[in-house]
């Protein structure tokens, strides 16, 4: 790849194609694909990186205290939650039908992991997410009243 291939990928922020020309180029060649299944290739590698990029900024915003994962989640252990209703919070449809989760219990029932969960997935949907406590959220509310910023955190 020469110097000022290099200079435009990066200028126009392409760093998907960046990363996998070489590679692209060479795979093309020994299967003597089209421009066009070659361009669509490199496209492909650029939506994917930016993809995964977006995914891990909004995963970093998003401030979890731990990764948890649904499979992870012993339902044997509460089997008063129905894994019905939370696979269906899997999808993201409460979004979709601007509702919202409330988990309500006693401390080590899986609250917290549930939440994260779902949270992740619908991370992975392309939404974005910020694990808060209540408290947390309430000080923060309670600050906003002094800077006159109260309005737009509820909003």
């Amino acid at each position: 790849m020469n110097n000022t291939l290099k200079t435009r990928l990066r200028d126009f922020k392409l760093s998907g194609i960046y990363n996998s020309l070489e590679e692209r180029l060479s795979f093309a060649k020994e299967k003597d694909l089209s421009y066009t299944q070659f361009l669509e290739l490199l496209l492909e590698d650029e939506a994917t990186t930016r993809r995964t990029n977006s995914y891990k900024k909004r995963y970093t915003k998003a401030k979890f205290p731990a990764h948890k994962k649904i499979e992870d989640f012993d339902f044997s252990f509460q089997p008063s939650i129905n894994k019905r209703v939370i696979n269906d919070c899997l999808t993201a449809s409460f979004i979709k039908d601007k509702k919202n989760i409330v988990f309500i219990g006693n401390p080590g029932t899986g609250k917290t992991h549930l939440a994260i969960s779902i949270a992740i997935k619908v991370l992975m949907k392309g939404y974005k997410v910020l694990f808060t406590s209540v408290s947390e959220m309430l000080q923060n509310l309670n600050a906003s009243k002094a800077d006159n910023s109260y309005y737009q955190k509820v909003n």
